[in-house]
């Protein structure tokens, strides 16, 4: 691995420039991650025959509670992977606010800050921080959140003098360092999965070039409950696979279990809600992969993370993630993970009592303006298991006896004013 960057790339996009002493680097970082994921897939492709049908592969991986194990040589050679110390970092996603990288064989991703917004990606973690915290005093919700592992700000030396060098040089958009946020990776669906995807949604011409594109590896999907396409029969020209858009209509096409996400979502916003106080503008819902089934954390390392959000600049950098954790690439299941809380803002509990039509109307407006995931109330039967849950999980947080009684309430008026707020748009 080449000491450090002049001009440098992540794998797929064409903003990040490649200077030739690093392309052996990136081009093995590749290698292996495409060799990763050929491994991660071995035990599916034996569960689908060639004449299996779409609908059926897809039906079958993309529900909740399907699990695949592999105990094939190669995925036990992935497990060995991760200790090859000189792979690089890949990126695998960027916004508007950072770039997300994977180190291929390892159970995390980094988040990298833009210099613009160095302080949203604080937001994120303190936000994230939140919400991670009120899903893991529940009861097995349904949907997931990534484990937290560090922070790193641009001045912590330990961090990036050990990280760094496994960087491409992207000085033209990050210059290193800046604010990294360290957290679980979601995996991407299953290669069987985004083939078929691509064999239903791909125009014919552009499928092979689709298939072949790395980038593609990179699959997770979007929920778009309240979302259908205005033209299903016209394929996108520009498909991709990364952050594929799931409508509602595809999704009942493939005979996908709709009202298990509607309840899943619902007991989530609740959750973000009136557990994390937290408005959730912005967030994602999306389908992916989990290989933490069987992961294992050196607790005593995760300990700084058990604080309050005001004490979390307190907490100090892991060093060493891979000697902190152990994550089961053998086993994988299809999960719908909620990520992304850069956004995204804490609202402090007296703000309820002492404006609740402000806070009702800010979380309406934030569940708008958002992608399209959460059904819509015109949508009666998907709106009822998603309110029927988000009520649920509401009323099961505030019954404790400490509760502020001036709290009870509102969720079932942001339910209401949700419907109000649909009915006056489609009236204008």
């Amino acid at each position: 691995m080449a000491s450090r960057r002049l001009q440098s790339s992540c794998d797929d996009s064409a903003v990040f420039k490649v200077s030739n002493n690093l392309r052996v680097d990136i081009e093995l970082t590749n290698e292996l991650s495409e060799l990763l994921d050929r491994q991660r897939n071995e035990a599916l492709e034996t569960l689908f025959p060639p004449g299996a049908s779409l609908e059926n592969i897809l039906t079958r991986l993309l529900s909740t509670d399907s699990m695949v194990s592999s105990t094939s040589t190669c995925a036990a050679f992935n497990q060995s992977q991760r200790q090859i110390s000189a792979i690089g970092y890949r990126c695998i996603g960027f916004g508007q606010c950072g770039l997300v990288f994977e180190r291929p064989g390892r159970a995390y991703v980094v988040k990298l800050a833009k210099p613009a917004y160095k302080e949203g990606l604080w937001s994120d973690f303190q936000a994230h921080l939140n919400v991670r915290q009120a899903f893991c005093r529940e009861s097995n919700p349904e949907c997931r959140v990534p484990q937290l592992f560090s922070f790193a700000p641009d001045s912590s030396i330990e961090w990036w003098n050990e990280n760094i060098q496994f960087f491409p040089d992207i000085s033209d958009l990050v210059p290193l360092p800046t604010m990294a946020l360290i957290t679980e990776r979601i995996l991407p669906l299953p290669k069987v999965v985004r083939q078929a995807l691509i064999h239903q949604y791909c125009p014919p011409h552009l499928q092979t070039a689709a298939s072949a594109n790395p980038t593609n590896r990179d699959c997770l999907a979007r929920l778009y409950l309240g979302s259908r396409r205005a033209r299903p029969e016209l394929l996108s020209p520009n498909f991709t696979l990364r952050n594929f858009n799931l409508h509602l209509d595809q999704m009942l096409e493939l005979n996908l279990p709709v009202f298990l996400y509607a309840a899943a979502m619902g007991e989530a916003m609740a959750i973000i809600h009136w557990a994390a106080h937290v408005d959730g503008f912005d967030i994602e819902f999306v389908l992916g992969s989990d290989a933490n089934a069987g992961t294992s954390y050196n607790k005593d390392i995760f300990l700084n993370l058990d604080l309050a959000t005001e004490q979390a600049s307190c907490m100090s950098s892991i060093k060493d993630l891979d000697a902190a954790m152990r994550a089961n690439f053998k086993r994988r299941t299809t999960s719908m993970w909620v990520l992304d809380f850069n956004l995204c803002h804490i609202w402090r509990e007296d703000c309820a009592w002492e404006n609740p039509d402000g806070l009702i109307s800010h979380l309406v407006y934030s569940f708008f303006q958002n992608d399209p995931y959460y059904p819509r109330p015109a949508d009666q039967d998907l709106w009822q298991k998603f309110s029927a849950a988000y009520r649920l999980k509401a009323d099961q947080i505030l019954a404790v006896p400490e509760t502020d009684q001036r709290l009870v309430c509102l969720p079932g008026r942001f339910l209401d004013a949700c419907i109000s707020h649909e009915q006056g748009s489609l009236l204008t």
